[in-house]
């Protein structure tokens, strides 16, 4: 290998960890969380595929700032055949030792289709910290992003990251 190939071999290598490094988001909190009840399933009735949906669901932090904390959300988003708009999302985190209120900015969602029926369903965007205390209190005004995967019936990860 010659020497123009080493250095270009290396910055290839040195680029691709840096890419790496830079794509990654630190971890807010990660979630497992479960569906509360019935999710709403609400034909608008004007047009086939458009629908409102809704859902509590409640949580338990594994991972990140929020490791330990209970979380419970409300969302509604409007739907069109695979693809929804989130509409609404609040949602309190809560510690012995903090609380956030984090509220919805933006999100959008899809619905990943196998064998003509649902198998996965995500969500990504972004929500605001508007009220944070405590453990959290660095949080409050802050802005991050969110994804949200449904991985089994009534059960998804929900992950917050800088």
């Amino acid at each position: 290998m010659t020497m123009s190939h080493r250095i270009s071999a290396a910055g290839l290598a040195l680029g691709l960890v840096a890419g790496l490094g830079a794509a990654r988001a630190d971890t807010i909190a990660r979630y497992d969380c479960t569906i509360v009840g019935t999710m709403g399933l609400e034909p608008i009735g004007d047009r086939p595929g458009h629908m409102l949906v809704s859902f509590q669901y409640s949580c338990v932090g594994t991972d990140g700032l929020m490791k330990g904390a209970i979380y419970t959300a409300n969302v509604a988003s409007e739907w069109e055949n695979q693809k929804g708009t989130y509409l609404y999302g609040a949602g309190i985190h809560r510690m012995t030792d903090g609380y956030a209120v984090a509220v919805l900015a933006e999100g959008t969602g899809s619905v990943v289709m196998k064998n003509g029926s649902p198998a996965i369903s995500e969500a990504t965007g972004k929500v605001v910290f508007k009220l944070a205390s405590g453990n959290f209190a660095a949080l409050a005004g802050r802005t991050a992003n969110f994804s949200a995967k449904l991985v089994g019936p009534g059960h998804l990860i929900y992950e917050l990251t800088d």
